[in-house]
C-alpha cells in the first residue's frame, strides 16, 4: 500500500467515509465532520502508523486532505 492510500486509510478511520470516496479538496471539519478531539487523535495516529514526526502549529493549519497529503509526503522525503 502506498503512502497516500495508507493516509486516507486513516483519515476514513474517523469519519462516516470510505477511503476511495474521500477527495484531496474535502475538509477535515466541514465535509469529513473531524472536530478538534478527533483531528488530534487522527494525527496522533498518522504520526504512529506512517513514523513521521508532525510539527503542531503546522498540522493544526492544514484544513483540507490535499494540503495534509502535502506535509505529509514533505515530512516523509525529509525522513
Amino acid at each position: 500500500m502506498d503512502h497516500k492510500q495508507e493516509f486516507l486509510e486513516i483519515v476514513a478511520k474517523y469519519c462516516d467515509k470510505d477511503a476511495s470516496e474521500i477527495t484531496e479538496d474535502m475538509r477535515f471539519r466541514e465535509d469529513l465532520g473531524f472536530n478538534s478531539l478527533s483531528f488530534m487523535t487522527f494525527l496522533g495516529d498518522l504520526e504512529d502508523t506512517l513514523d513521521v514526526e508532525l510539527e503542531e502549529d503546522e498540522a493544526l493549519r492544514i484544513t483540507t486532505i490535499g494540503e495534509a497529503l502535502e506535509y505529509m509526503n514533505t515530512l516523509l522525503a525529509e525522513g
